[in-house]
């Protein structure tokens, strides 16, 4: 049987390989049991799906097992994005959730993730202990029907709760403002858009019905899937657009002139916002890939910065711990000490909305003021896919990297995870192999586009040299 390992946010695969429902519900018995040694005081979880084609099934599959091994099992009546399966474990005291989804990969793959009691992503402790709990051959189950029949499977909606939770974030009862909402066919669609009209928004929605195709877009908020939205702002004079990847828990956003704002630009933003007119003042935190403008920012108020490796999870964990009243990554999750230690991407995008608001001004006002205060930052990234007959460490790679880049001098390095460079102007140059494919990541922040492409390429040529 597969050899099943959980990657920074769950077990991801393809449908048509490792991604059967022969394999989810080995996985599903690994998180039963761990969920049993655990001795919790609830017997309920809840498993949400997203809008994939067989992603439904899958999450019977799931249900099957659990309520089977005296689980009760709450599954909702449509899909929902993974912020509100956390919201679940949470509002309703569950021992947990499990999520079918892939988030924002292509509609070939698939996934499961698990979310414990706490309402955020399981630490690294949690998924080994699930991996070596994973049985070898699937486990016994009784049927979906006969489950039902006997109460051992329940049908749970979550939305409306989760809405109220979302307008409590909220300072004001109302966010005028003219918008564009783009849930890229994923599980959002209908729920942000019915939220913000609620809230008396100016509402108009793109790409807003679930579709396991994603309308043949991969469903993950980068520029180059963003036309759609940048033209419909531009198009009618909209304040903000909104992108949302496939299970909602991710978040781009589009100024009053068309151009994209990515999580480097947007929690910035947001930090100044709490701080600012919210009056929460507190430490924020990053991924060791997210812009260093948190930094400055951070300086500026006297507060500080919370370097992490990549992963929500150890957001997640600093949020639980209110150590930190925001945090985020630059992959586009976001989440603030008041609402659940889970990336959201609605969330975020109502505070967002908020801000414009209480600023009294545009969104790329607030962008360009940003940067005139704590400076300008370009952040950037590449993939580079690796030859495994000649393995490269990142030791390997620290060696030949030596003291100096472009002219630079090299003043720190760090290895929160991967190795990043960091020289004497506040630019950095950052490698990461991933945990899931064959690929090296190259990350790369300076104040000027130009600086940041040469680092990048600098940092690519270095790689294939060494290979």
């Amino acid at each position: 049987m597969v050899t099943i390992k959980f990657g920074t946010d769950g077990w991801r695969s393809k449908v048509d390989g490792d991604f059967t429902t022969v394999n989810v519900r080995r996985v599903a018995k690994g998180i039963a049991d761990y969920i049993q040694q655990q001795k919790p005081s609830s017997n309920r979880i809840f498993v949400g799906y997203d809008g994939r084609a067989g992603s439904g099934d899958f999450a019977r599959a799931c249900a099957e097992v659990f309520s089977t091994m005296g689980l009760e099992t709450l599954i909702p009546p449509r899909p929902v994005p993974t912020p509100v399966a956390a919201f679940a474990a949470i509002n309703f005291s569950l021992i947990g959730a499990v999520m079918i989804t892939a988030s924002h990969n292509p509609p070939a793959y698939n996934g499961i993730k698990f979310i414990p009691s706490y309402g955020g992503p399981a630490t690294k402790d949690i998924t080994e202990s699930i991996e070596r709990l994973i049985p070898s051959e699937p486990p016994v189950h009784e049927t979906y029907a006969h489950l039902q029949q006997i109460g051992m499977i329940c049908c749970l909606d979550p939305i409306e709760a989760y809405i109220e939770k979302l307008k409590g974030l909220l300072a004001l009862d109302e966010l005028k403002i003219k918008m564009v909402i783009d849930p890229m066919h994923g599980a959002s669609s209908g729920i942000a858009e019915s939220l913000l009209k609620g809230l008396g928004a100016d509402v108009r929605v793109i790409r807003g019905e679930i579709d396991p195709d994603f309308g043949g877009v991969i469903p993950d908020p980068t520029p180059p899937n963003l036309k759609d939205l940048q033209a419909a702002v531009l198009q009618n004079g909209y304040d903000l657009g909104v992108a949302l990847d496939g299970d909602g828990d991710r978040i781009a956003a589009v100024t009053e002139k068309g151009d994209v704002l990515a999580a480097n630009q947007i929690l910035p933003l947001l930090y100044l916002h709490m701080m600012g007119k919210r009056s929460i003042k507190g430490d924020a935190a990053r991924t060791v890939a997210t812009s260093h403008l948190l930094d400055k920012i951070a300086l500026a108020h006297g507060t500080g910065v919370i370097e992490t490796p990549v992963g929500f999870k150890y957001i997640g964990a600093l949020l639980r711990e209110r150590r930190i009243i925001i945090g985020g990554e630059e992959s586009g999750g976001i989440s603030v000490v008041t609402h659940i230690p889970e990336k959201d991407g609605i969330a975020s995008a109502l505070l967002l909305a908020e801000s414009i608001i209480m600023s009294g001004s545009t969104l790329g006002e607030m962008m360009n003021e940003a940067y005139d205060s704590y400076g300008h930052f370009v952040s950037s990234r590449l993939d580079l896919k690796l030859d495994y007959s000649r393995a490269l460490s990142l030791r390997e790679l620290e060696n030949i990297l030596g003291t100096s880049i472009l002219g630079k001098r090299v003043v720190d390095k760090k290895k929160v995870d991967g190795l990043k460079l960091i020289l004497e102007d506040g630019s950095w140059l950052l490698f990461r192999l991933s945990g899931t494919e064959s690929l090296m990541r190259v990350y790369a922040e300076s104040s000027k586009k130009d600086f940041t492409d040469s680092l990048l390429e600098y940092g690519k040529d270095t790689i294939l040299k060494a290979q």
